[in-house]
């Protein structure tokens, strides 16, 4: 009885947290679903995250997949962050150091990244200082952050005190990079920010595959393209290259065109497609504990290529989100496929 009301107890706190963290979440969806006030989206969300406990639902997942307009047996379709992260975790273990710490991924793929980049904690403030002249404009990255999160483009003349800068931003483990600027049938979009592919592989031994990938670009200015930073999403033909959906936003708002450039997502091709994946692919055989893997590419001015980073725990949003199909079946069909049973490979491996 008692475990009940601690149950009770924990909801009851967490309500109004949830109530005021949705009334600052659904501020940024531009139109309401038909028949549904703000009041009774809140009030079905949180039938939602009852119903499916397991799913740990965000707000932004609630939106994003409507759910709001779905049975309880087409939710179960869609595979949310959290789902996705337990399912791959037996699997990316062993990955996730080489992949996670910026620092370390920047020397382990090298082969593939062409950007000039310190790491301020092996650095001193001369040396950041020259990095800064040399470029201009660099950008500087948490080197264990992830969603965008303490990301800053930084220029010359916004530095005052260096030694404070340089201190704080050592001690916060930040990586600088060279500012990358996108190659032009992807700066079309949004031409202040770095847009990327995201492409979902799997790997094991000589066995690839392309899971899904999708477009990531900038919005309202900012130099992040990631969908958390306020970014724009949208699905990719995996085998074309194609856009096949409108763009979406973490709140999810639909874009036929971009709403700062009025460049159309759905149908437009993107450039050095094939050169992509078959970047990935090399990539993917670096290590042999790379199993399923979220690599974002950038495409730069002259059609080259340049990794930026691999997650070892990729959201399924992108793949799911802007055409609205659920792969949470797909998705851990192919991994028994690939990899067995996770009880197995926990032993074995």
């Amino acid at each position: 009885m008692s475990n009940v009301f601690t149950v009770i107890y924990k909801n009851l706190k967490a309500y109004p947290v949830l109530r005021r963290r949705f009334t600052n979440y659904i501020q940024g969806v531009h139109e309401l679903p038909e028949g549904f006030s703000k009041r009774k989206l809140f009030y079905d969300y949180i039938k939602v995250r009852r119903n499916n406990p397991e799913k740990r639902v965000s707000m932004s997942e609630y939106m994003i997949f409507a759910f709001y307009n779905l049975s309880a047996d087409e939710q179960k379709k869609y595979l949310t962050d959290t789902e996705a992260t337990l399912l791959m975790r037996p699997y990316n273990a062993e990955s996730e150091p080489y992949l996670k710490n910026k620092a370390q991924f920047m020397e382990l793929f090298s082969e593939f990244i062409s950007r000039d980049w310190l790491y301020l904690p092996d650095s001193n403030v001369d040396e950041f200082m020259a990095f800064l002249h040399k470029h201009g404009s660099i950008a500087l990255k948490p080197a264990l952050s992830s969603w965008g999160i303490g990301f800053r483009k930084l220029s010359v003349d916004e530095v005052d005190d260096p030694v404070s800068l340089f201190n704080e931003l050592s001690e916060k483990l930040y990586i600088a990079e060279e500012f990358l600027q996108s190659d032009k049938e992807l700066a079309k979009y949004h031409p202040e920010s770095l847009n990327t592919l995201r492409v979902i592989t799997f790997g094991l031994g000589d066995r690839f595959k392309v899971f899904g990938a999708g477009l990531r670009v900038g919005n309202n200015g900012l130099h992040v393209d990631n969908a958390h930073g306020g970014g724009i999403f949208c699905e990719l033909d995996i085998e074309t290259g194609k856009i096949i959906t409108d763009g979406l936003d973490e709140c999810g708002n639909y874009y036929k065109v971009h709403p700062m450039t009025g460049v159309e997502f759905k149908g437009q091709q993107i450039p050095y497609w094939d050169d992509i994946i078959a970047l990935c692919r090399k990539a993917a055989k670096t290590l042999p504990c790379l199993h399923v893997v979220g690599w974002d590419v950038a495409v730069l001015p002259g059609g080259k290529l340049e990794l930026i980073e691999g997650n070892h725990n990729p959201g399924m949003n992108i793949v799911q989100a802007p055409a609205k199909h659920g792969v949470k079946d797909k998705f851990a069909s192919l991994l028994l496929d690939f990899y067995g049973p996770a009880e197995n490979w926990s032993k074995n491996n």
